[in-house]
């Protein structure tokens, strides 16, 4: 393993059991606590994960981590995009009074990307629905109350009597799309929306919390507003923490990690990035949750070439998870689909990917034509000179141009080809990682996991040069 990265190995089948890949499972976990129905983590790049990819990545079983390079509000409002996205009972709906205007409810439905509005008065109590139905053509004038929906013809559930099969048949019967909650007192509690109840019926792998809302991670750094962007983070229900840099294997990483401990003993940690099994330890001793495995492989990484650091993924990730008690991620050097199997096989609890799903409709930025006429998207890397502008742009730093000028970047930026929407890449991913899984004679990614561990001389071949070009040139 030693000075190897996934292309110097092929896997060795075995007995093949599985009568379909559908009979596969891919479960698998990002932390301690955290759980995937696939192992796809999308990376916390500012081209890559804001909510859009997040709430994707986490409908198809995975998770997707936000970036920081965002003020405090910027990212908390991701999160709770995400976690907004997916609810059997929505607990907070947003509201309005009935003495508002049509003006204010349809400003605060498009902030808020939502189709309705409840309408409660000053207690609380509900009062009315509005949905962008009944405001379609009128003026911006006009009250709320003069064109809400109201008791009796306003139908409500009670929240303790509500279940997911009398929410259906009650909206199935009167053609409702939202369904308001109440207390006995008809105090507002919630609200079941049939978009909702589709989403559960449409995409069965949905990675949930315990209230049913899409999990979500998040980006911190190690310096600067990271315990008040911890704070904030928590308070949106964030399900997971990132603390990234680029070498956390340093004063600076255990530090804040220490004080994130202090300030936070229970909240989900992950920390990043690490390639050097002696640092697993240290941390190891300040209950974090999770590692993050990778210096320098990624696809708009710079590091190696510019500083002759790094180790290569391969080693990185088994030699870091020998030294691990918790799930490890395999960060960076994904090159194709047999690369994801190898870094799972190889211990990976998870897998993130970058510069794969660059281009996608769900990534950040704007589709635009580049100088042959291609239609191309901006992908980077977070230490470019680029994404570090926008870093210090977030951080309402001083002259944040010259300062990125000055810095020596170990990332760069350049266009990839649009290629549409993730899912059908996600499909792809997961398909062949169920053939490969099928090809060792497994019926599950633990199973296989385990059979490597027990014989890896017996599944890791190490290629010679003539295998390599006979494997992977195509």
């Amino acid at each position: 393993m030693w000075g190897c990265t996934f292309d110097d190995f092929l896997i060795a089948p075995g007995w093949g059991i599985a009568k379909s890949r559908k009979e596969i499972s891919l479960a698998s976990k990002f932390s301690h606590n955290i759980r995937l129905k696939i192992p796809i983590v999308s990376a916390n790049m500012d081209t890559i994960t804001g909510a859009r990819m997040a709430i994707a990545i986490a409908k198809e079983g995975g998770l997707g981590i936000i970036h920081r390079y965002l003020s405090i509000a910027d990212q908390v409002s991701k999160v709770e995009e995400v976690k907004r996205e997916e609810n059997f009972i929505i607990e907070k709906p947003y509201s309005i009074f009935a003495h508002q205007t049509i003006n204010e409810a349809r400003k605060l439905m498009a902030k808020n990307k939502v189709g309705g509005l409840m309408v409660v008065n000053d207690s609380g109590k509900l009062v009315g629905i509005l949905t962008n139905r009944d405001i379609r053509y009128c003026a911006e004038t006009e009250l709320v109350s003069s064109r809400m929906t109201s008791p009796p013809e306003l139908l409500t559930a009670k929240l303790a009597e509500i279940s997911l099969e009398k929410a259906k048949a009650l909206m199935d019967q009167h053609c409702l799309e939202k369904l308001p909650l109440v207390d006995a007192d008809f105090n507002l509690k919630g609200l079941i929306t049939s978009k909702d109840i589709e989403n559960m019926e449409k995409y069965p792998l949905a990675n949930k919390d315990t209230n049913g809302q899409l999990i979500v991670g998040a980006a911190i750094g190690a310096t600067g507003d990271y315990i008040e962007r911890t704070a904030e983070l928590i308070k949106a229900n964030v399900d997971v923490i990132v603390l990234d840099i680029a070498n956390a294997q340093s004063d600076v990483g255990l530090a804040a990690v220490v004080n994130f401990r202090k300030n936070f003993p229970s909240m989900e940690l992950v920390v990043g990035n690490i390639v050097i099994p002696e640092a697993i330890a240290v941390f190891m001793r300040q209950d974090v949750n999770g590692f993050k495995v990778g210096l320098g492989p990624g696809s708009a990484c710079t590091t190696r070439k510019n500083t002759n650091i790094g180790v290569p993924q391969a080693q990185a990730v088994y030699t870091c998870l020998m030294a691990s008690s918790v799930p490890i991620c395999a960060d960076g050097g994904i090159k194709r689909n047999g690369s994801i199997a190898e870094a799972l096989i190889l211990g990976a609890g998870s897998v993130m990917i970058g510069g794969m799903f660059a281009g996608t409709d769900e990534s950040p930025g704007l589709v635009f034509r580049d100088s042959t006429g291609r239609k191309v998207k901006s992908f980077r890397g977070m230490a470019s000179r680029e994404a570090m502008y926008e870093k210090l742009r977030a951080e309402e730093a001083d002259d944040p141009y010259e300062i990125s000028s000055r810095i020596s970047p170990e990332g760069i930026e350049k266009n990839v080809e649009y290629r549409g929407s993730v899912v059908p890449m996600i499909a792809d991913i997961i398909g062949n990682l169920a053939s490969t899984i099928s090809y060792m004679g497994a019926m599950s990614l633990q199973e296989a996991k385990e059979m490597f561990m027990e014989r890896p001389t017996s599944f890791l071949i190490k290629l010679s040069e003539a295998a390599k070009r006979e494997s992977w040139e195509r």
